[in-house]
Parts: C-alpha cells; structure tokens; sequence
C-alpha cells in the first residue's frame, strides 16, 4: 500500500479508550459530622422534609395549630412529613429525650395562586398587547368558532386557528 501525502496522524489501530481518572481527591466524606443537626425544607404546599444527625427522636411541631407529631428515628436520615398549606412548622431533634436541635421554622405554601394583583406589576395596555401577540392561539380569552368545512364536517376554530378534537356528526 502506497505512503499518503496527507498531514493527518495515522490511525490508531484500537479503538479510543478514555483514561478512568478519578478527580476527586482528599479523605472519603464521613457519614456524619458528630454535631447534631437538623433541617426542615419546603416540598410542596402538602409536604415537608426532615434532614438530621445525631438524634434518636423527631418531634415536628406544627406552631399555627399547636399539635407536635413524634417519630423515633436512625442516628441519621431524611423524613417526609404531610403538612397543611399555610402551616408554620418546626422540627425538633432529641437524644435521650432531650431536645439537642431545632430547626428554622418554615411555612408552606398557599394551595392556590394568589387571588389579589399587585397594580404595580400589571403589564401595560402596550405589553398586554406584545404578550397576546406571543401567546396565539395559546391566549385564554380567546374565542372558539366551529364551522362548516367542505366536506360537511365540523371544524373547530381558537382565534382563527385550527383546532384539534373529534369532529362532531352533522
């Protein structure tokens, strides 16, 4: 076989194999610090969790009703509670039946979007118009229209757009 004249390295005869690096370095991270300590974090307006370490008992205290759930637990671990929305909640860790930790309070969400508008942050009549020019056929408050097509089927119209459903029988 003859010499190419090209510039380009010669082909690897194996496939490329990328080096297994490991980039991370230092001592392995320990399972727990030593400190108890515990976090209580929002999910969702239903739901709260419960982070902690050091502790052999979990008392979540809802402050807005006054009642207090208690769960005994691991030397570590995550919790999911059930809330309810607008509910101000703490968490109490305790070891030996002594409280060694509490968390920061949180609150849970509203259920619902907000019912009231802030005036201030209403768009403009000029970026109302900018925003339903983006919105299309995407706009709430725009109009339905069912026609007549050709064919005699029903067609279903959303500001001027077609519309995807089921046709209607004639």
């Amino acid at each position: 076989m003859a010499a190419s004249s090209s510039n380009r390295p010669a082909r690897p005869q194996t496939p490329f194999e990328p080096k297994a690096e490991f980039i991370d370095w230092g001592p392995a991270l320990p399972e727990s610090y030593g400190k108890p300590r515990v976090l209580a974090l929002v999910r969702d307006p239903r739901c709260y969790v419960a982070a902690w370490e050091e502790g052999d008992q979990l008392r979540a205290c809802d402050r807005t009703s006054g009642t207090a759930e208690e769960r005994g637990v691991g030397r570590t671990g995550v919790w999911y509670f059930e809330g309810l929305p607008e509910h101000e909640y703490d968490i109490e860790l305790l070891s030996g039946g002594k409280v060694v930790a509490r968390s920061a309070r949180i609150r849970l969400p509203r259920l619902d979007p907000a019912s009231a508008v802030d005036p201030d942050w209403s768009p403009s009549a000029g970026q109302e118009e900018i925003l339903r020019a983006l919105r299309g056929a995407r706009d709430p408050v725009a109009q339905e229209a069912e026609e007549r097509g050709n064919s005699g089927s029903w067609r279903r119209r959303v500001a001027g757009m077609p519309a995807s459903r089921p046709s209607r029988t004639p």
